[in-house]
């Protein structure tokens, strides 16, 4: 019976700072889930996806730019790594069509008699 009202008292004594603890634990999660959106969106948002060909096309069409502006602006787009990756992407694919098409036309074996 002395061993029962001992751990009793003990856990009456410990029992309140272990629930401050967790309480702390949830709280100190849900402070670091917030902080991981906010940094993700703060990435998110500074990545600019800058001008398309098409919004130079839209440009030059409205009377915005003049030709020589953009035919300017067009070759500096086409020197940027995004657009040489998607043009590279491109010219594999077109390059692999071609090959496909370059192969000679095989005639049907000729039927057995």
């Amino acid at each position: 019976m002395f061993l029962t009202l001992a751990s009793s008292d003990l856990f009456n004594q410990i029992a309140p700072w272990l629930g401050g603890l967790v309480v702390v634990a949830v709280i100190g999660g849900l402070i670091m889930v917030a902080a991981r959106r906010n940094a993700t969106n703060k990435q998110a948002d500074t990545h600019s996806t800058g001008f398309t060909l098409a919004d130079l096309r839209r440009l030059k069409e409205n009377g915005a730019m003049d030709q020589s502006q953009y035919e300017r602006a067009k070759a500096s787009l086409m020197k940027s790594p995004e657009m040489a990756g998607h043009l590279s992407a491109i010219s594999k694919t077109q390059s692999t069509m071609k090959a496909q098409r370059k192969k000679p036309f095989q005639s049907p074996p000729p039927p057995a008699k």
